[in-house]
C-alpha cells in the first residue's frame, strides 16, 4: 500500500479511536495490521495535537488561577497599592502573551478576555480605595464605567457574554443604588 494512503487510513483509524467510533482494541488491531506492528509509522501529528491540547488546557487553567490570585491579592492580603500595581503589570504581561499564543494557534482567546475583564474590575475597586478612600459614590461611578466598557467591548468585539454581563451588572448596580 502506498505511504500516502496508509497515512490517510491511519489518521482515520486514530480519529475513530479518539472519538470512540470503534472500540479501542479494534482500532489498535487495525493500526497494528496496517503498520505491520511498527507503531513508529503512526502519524506524528496525532501526538503533537495531544501535546498542543495539553498546553492549551494548562494555559486556560492558569488563566483561571490568575483570577483567583487577583481576588486574593486584592481583597484578602494587606499589600500596598504599589505592590498591587506591580502584580497587575505582571498579570497584564501574562494576558498579552496568552492572547498572542491563542491568536497564533488561531483559537478564540475568550478566557483571556474574561480574565482581563476581572482584572479591570478588581483594579477598579483598588483605585477607588487608593484615590477616593472607599467612597461609595465614586465606587458606583467606577463600576458603572466598568459596565459600560464591558458593554462597548461586547458590542465591538461581538462577544454576547460581555454585552449581557455589562447590562446585567449595570441593572444590578442601579438596583443596589435605588434600594
Amino acid at each position: 500500500m502506498k505511504d500516502e494512503k496508509k497515512t490517510v487510513l491511519l489518521n482515520e483509524i486514530n480519529f475513530w479511536k479518539e472519538n470512540k467510533i470503534l472500540p479501542e482494541h479494534y482500532c489498535d488491531y487495525l493500526i497494528a495490521l496496517y503498520t505491520q506492528g511498527d507503531e513508529t509509522q503512526q502519524p506524528k501529528n496525532l501526538k503533537s495535537k495531544k501535546k498542543i491540547f495539553q498546553w492549551e488546557v494548562i494555559l486556560q487553567l492558569l488563566l483561571l488561577l490568575l483570577i483567583v490570585v487577583m481576588a486574593v491579592i486584592t481583597y484578602i492580603t494587606a499589600i500596598s497599592f504599589g505592590l498591587q500595581t506591580l502584580f497587575l503589570s505582571v498579570f497584564v504581561i501574562i494576558l498579552i502573551f496568552s492572547w498572542i499564543y491563542f491568536r497564533k494557534k488561531k483559537q478564540k482567546p475568550t478566557l483571556v478576555y474574561i480574565t482581563a475583564a476581572f482584572l479591570l474590575l478588581f483594579y477598579t475597586v483598588q483605585i477607588n480605595g487608593a484615590f477616593f478612600e472607599n467612597e461609595t459614590i465614586s465606587l458606583y461611578w467606577l463600576l458603572l464605567i466598568n459596565c459600560l466598557i464591558w458593554i462597548f467591548g461586547g458590542i465591538v468585539g461581538k462577544k454576547l457574554f460581555f454585552t449581557l454581563s455589562g447590562f446585567i451588572a449595570m441593572a444590578l448596580l442601579i438596583l443596589l443604588i435605588l434600594i
